[in-house]
């Protein structure tokens, strides 16, 4: 598939907010403030979500990737790369088959994204570690993720919109 320099420069934009989300994520909200082990807002699921229906399925998945492989770049943590790949790929597959059936609003497809994106994580760690005991840590981690599903899809829908809107007006 060939890009244009406008669509690369597009795809680059949005894989820095990515970046960008995910690190200011880190750091204003360190994991010692949530009640939940391993719980994350999900930040970088704004870009993810505005991702699959403003560009669809291949950009989104190219972002996703190349966020996930910067990361693991300047990491080097080889457990967390293989964790957000198998999540964030995971949700980016439910997002788009929740867009397309066109029965649940925006709210809905982040929610499923963001239970997706658990669920593809511990079959990661399940993978991992060689036992199914961490599944048993999956219903916390789906009932946080109705929590942040509706945070991401509240703070992605002004973001959209005013995307959608530089579309409509021809600024693609």
């Amino acid at each position: 598939m060939r890009y244009t320099s406008y669509e690369l420069t597009r795809l680059s934009v949005l894989t820095a907010l990515a970046l960008a989300l995910s690190v200011t994520e880190s750091i204003f909200f360190p994991a010692a403030l949530f009640p939940v082990p391993g719980m994350r807002l999900g930040l970088v699921n704004v870009v993810t979500l505005i991702a699959v229906y403003l560009f669809g399925a291949v950009p989104a998945l190219i972002i996703v990737v190349l966020r996930c492989v910067i990361t693991f770049a300047f990491s080097g943590n080889l457990t967390g790369f293989l964790l957000s790949l198998s999540g964030g790929v995971l949700a980016l597959f439910v997002m788009l088959l929740l867009r397309n059936t066109r029965k649940l609003s925006f709210f809905g497809v982040s929610m499923g994204g963001a239970a997706a994106h658990n669920i593809g994580q511990i079959l990661a760690a399940c993978l991992l570690t060689r036992t199914f005991a961490v599944i048993s840590y999956l219903p916390v981690l789906l009932i946080v993720a109705v929590v942040t599903g509706l945070a991401v899809a509240l703070l992605s829908v002004p973001v959209y919109k005013a995307l959608a809107a530089l579309r409509a007006g021809g600024h693609t």
